[in-house]
Order: structure tokens, then sequence, then C-alpha cells
């Protein structure tokens, strides 16, 4: 666990407990009946099923952390992704401990619940080098976003370029899209991509601001 005598270590964490082959079998059903919404463009009910979904293992989460010993800093299960046409209850985690610990904690939970990938994403220090290194954005509406408003939101992102985003849509209403290795884009391309993308919500969203940031990025197969 992180104490004064180590830098700390905080990481940004994606990860689902939602898949129609979950072995919940309560998760399993919600996930069937929250993709059926969504594909026939119920998106507000599909968005109230993600969080009934990641509602019920927050808590089992929060405890696969702690047990590697990871400092939970933030956890928040009212969020969600919207990838490639496709919403994906996800949790909203700050954790602070050492990478491997954060991946052994984040892959242990993700394959009890039939995941194929989870994603480890920590800010590069200054003066680090590091080949896993990509971009971060992440912006911030000052709006309340609702699924339906993610949903167009996430058409503009994938034509841009980008897969999807990652939505936290209550108060601050905060998206964040990292530069993975499946983007195929250089940073420059990502930056670019970023301001287009901007560029495109201030019409709506005047408020806004955002940061692109270098962060460490690991999405290992589970």
């Amino acid at each position: 666990m992180s104490s004064t005598s180590q830098p700390s270590e905080e990481h940004q964490v994606g990860v689902t407990s939602a898949q129609e082959t979950n072995p919940d079998a309560v998760i399993a059903e919600l996930t069937r009946q929250m993709n059926a919404q969504f594909q026939t463009g119920r998106y507000t009910e599909a968005g109230r099923l993600a969080l009934e979904i990641t509602a019920r293992s927050k808590d089992e989460l929060a405890t696969a952390f702690q047990r590697h010993g990871v400092t939970v800093l933030h956890l928040d299960h009212e969020a969600f992704g919207i990838y490639e046409g496709q919403i994906e209850p996800t949790y909203d985690v700050h954790v602070d401990g050492r990478t491997d610990d954060v991946l052994a904690a984040a892959s242990e939970f993700g394959r009890r619940h039939a995941q194929e990938m989870v994603l480890i994403a920590r800010k590069v220090q200054e003066g680090e080098s590091d080949p896993h290194e990509r971009n971060g954005l992440t912006i911030t509406l000052y709006a309340n976003v609702t699924v339906p408003e993610a949903v167009r939101i996430a058409e503009v992102v994938r034509q841009l370029g980008f897969a999807g985003a990652t939505f936290s849509p209550k108060g601050q209403g905060t998206i964040v899209v990292y530069h993975t290795d499946t983007l195929r884009m250089t940073p420059q391309d990502f930056e670019e991509t970023a301001l287009a993308l901007l560029e495109e919500l201030v019409q709506d969203y005047p408020r806004l601001n955002f940061s692109v940031q270098r962060f460490v990025i690991y999405m290992p197969r589970l």
C-alpha cells in the first residue's frame, strides 16, 4: 500500500462487470436487457440498466484493490462507455498503488466477470519515458449529460476517428478518451482529432474545458 515513504502512483482504471457471458446470472440477464434496449434506441432505459449493473459489483471491485494493497481514492459506479456503437457499464476509478498490483487487482476482477481486457492509465511523471506512453483527453462539459446526449457525442467521437469515450455524466459531465494502440494514430493525429472534437462540442457546451496529458497505458488481454 502507498505510504509517505513511497511516491504516489495514481492510476485511472477502466473495467466493467457487464457481459452477456458473465458468470453472475443476474448481471448476464441485465446485460442482455441493456444491449437490447440500446440497440432499439431506448437509450435512457439502457443507461439505467448500465448503472444497475455496476452498482451490483462496486463493493467487490473495491475489495479486489484493497486485497492487493492498492488504495482506492475514488470509485463511482455511475459511469459508462460508448464504444463502436455499444454501451458499456464502466466504473470511474482512481487508485494509488504499484502498477503491478493495480493490474493484478483489475485483471482478477475482470476475469471473474468474463472481460476481454482492462485499461490502466498512469500519468507520466516529469522526466519519465516509457514505451507504453500515450495521450489522454479529458473534457469537462460543466453539465449533467443524459445518455441520449452521450450517444450523440459518441457518434461525433467516432466520426472523427476515435473508437469511443467514457462518460461520467453527473455534476461536471466528464468525458475521457485515451490514445490506445487500437486507434492507429500518431500523437499528433490524436491531438488534432482532440481539437476537432472540442470545436464540435463547444457549440453546445460553451463552458467546457479540457486537458491533454501523457499517460502510461496498459491494456492486458485477460
